[in-house]
């Protein structure tokens, strides 16, 4: 299983969630055979937000996705819940199963929820 560096997860999620709709230029999925497409990433944070937006998902729901165009697959599993300075907490583990390529990659991303109600990254 290949792991992304902290640095190739913070631009994934950056990327993912925050500029959707400017994927194709942005995208950090294009290299070393990890491309995914504007669909997946919309697909993998509909997966995501179904386990952090209801904090009473217990730890261990898994939910997945796939996208019959790209051949692409992936699952998000709720690893964790925890306070970090008073903030709920979650912690999403990500398998994204690229078409031919052999191992999937894995990453961990932790959310909080600041006052406002919104999700952020820790």
């Amino acid at each position: 299983m290949k792991k992304l560096t902290a640095g190739a997860m913070a631009a994934v999620v950056v990327a993912g969630l925050f500029a959707v709709p400017a994927l194709a230029q942005l995208n950090p999925f294009t290299r070393a055979g990890f491309d995914l497409t504007e669909q997946d990433v919309v697909l993998l944070q509909e997966s995501a937000q179904k386990l952090y937006i209801d904090e009473s998902v217990p730890v261990g729901t898994v939910e997945t996705w796939s996208n019959a165009e790209s051949g692409n697959t992936g699952s998000v599993q709720l690893v964790g819940a925890f306070e970090h300075k008073g903030l709920p907490c979650r912690r999403l583990q990500h398998d994204i199963k690229i078409k031919d390529v052999a191992d999937p990659f894995r990453y961990i991303i932790d959310r909080c929820k600041i006052p406002s109600g919104e999700w952020k990254l820790l």
